[in-house]
């Protein structure tokens, strides 16, 4: 079963079914391939520090792939005004400043284009430790605690209006996390150890900013 990311959900039904662009930083864990199944035929270009737990098939997706720095090199190489739909998923948070960079890349966007910014929420620094992280500090290269509003006020000031932000939600997510529930519970009894899978929409690890490139 296919389950639709949350980095698609806003989105999928405003952008051109035809000759999509997107840009995705943070093109790892096999996004290009993700991507391609939801949107079929559309350009996708990829931006991260490396190639990062990407398949050879995840690379041949790729139309376009452009190295960058989480100082914010590499950035001017990437075309201006050229992607319907650019996507930063859980990357601000290994920027020790962000802001720069998200400026930068509101002027990528399309006019009337979107971009989507994911990223562990402030509540995620109470949440328990777990595998495949839930708690903001289990993953050592978190280095910048993001907040709505302050992703929002860049956003805002380059050009893009807010059309949602908040908590993510995902209905279909947080029912597999209920049903996942007992298990996660046995398994830290058995094992001492409590697995993140599934408990990410239950318990509002994520935060996000969904926003579009105003019109001339």
């Amino acid at each position: 079963m296919h389950v639709c990311p949350t980095k698609f959900l806003y989105a999928r039904h405003k952008l051109p079914r035809t000759g999509l662009r997107i840009l995705d930083i943070g093109c790892g864990n096999n996004s290009p391939s993700t991507t391609k199944h939801w949107f079929p035929g559309c350009y996708y270009a990829g931006a991260d520090i490396e190639n990062y737990n990407n398949a050879e098939s995840d690379v041949a997706k790729m139309d376009a792939f452009y190295q960058v720095g989480t100082d914010g090199s590499g950035y001017s190489k990437i075309p201006d005004g050229s992607y319907d739909y650019v996507i930063l998923h859980h990357v601000v948070e290994h920027m020790t400043t962000p802001a720069p960079i998200l400026a930068t890349l509101c002027f990528k966007i399309k006019p009337g284009g979107y971009i989507w910014i994911a990223f562990p929420s402030l509540r995620s620094l109470s949440l328990p430790p777990a595998e495949g992280s839930l708690h903001f500090c289990d993953d050592p290269t978190h280095v910048h605690v993001p907040g709505v509003r302050e992703i929002s006020n860049v956003l805002l000031a380059n050009g893009v209006k807010i059309l949602h932000a908040g908590r993510s939600r995902s209905l279909v997510r947080e029912m597999i996390g209920l049903v996942a529930l007992p298990w996660q519970f046995f398994r830290k009894l058995v094992t001492g150890r409590l697995s993140g899978k599934g408990l990410w929409y239950i318990l509002g690890f994520e935060d996000h900013v969904f926003g579009q490139r105003r019109l001339p």
